[in-house]
């Protein structure tokens, strides 16, 4: 099972804490898919790159679908970006680190 380093009661059974938060990479292609480029905006937000995150727990959906609980940033700070923490698809997430740290912080690396 999935060591999250919660001391807390467990909860709900389709939910996993991740402790410490992992660093994960965001696709944002993935999480806002905005269809075909309209036109170009030189100071709007880029919602087709890959930004850092922080993964704080899974969740599992009604449907069989992981998602995680990220927080990351939208956009340069100090220039009109935002930090936002939301559910994103396990699909827009990757590890920023090496794998043999993150044994188990993926669902599908979970022992059974």
């Amino acid at each position: 099972m999935l060591d999250t380093g919660d001391t807390l009661p467990p909860g709900p059974r389709h939910l996993h804490m991740v402790r410490p938060n992992q660093p994960v990479w965001v696709d944002l292609k993935l999480v806002y898919p905005v269809g075909a480029v309209r036109t170009r905006l030189p100071d709007g937000l880029d919602l087709t790159g890959t930004v850092p995150g922080l993964l704080g727990m899974w969740r599992a959906t009604t449907t069989g679908h992981w998602v995680g609980w990220v927080t990351f940033q939208l956009g340069p700070v100090g220039r009109g970006g935002t930090t936002h923490s939301q559910w994103v698809l396990a699909e827009a997430l990757r590890p920023r680190e090496e794998r043999n740290t993150w044994s188990g912080s993926f669902p599908s690396e979970r022992r059974r």
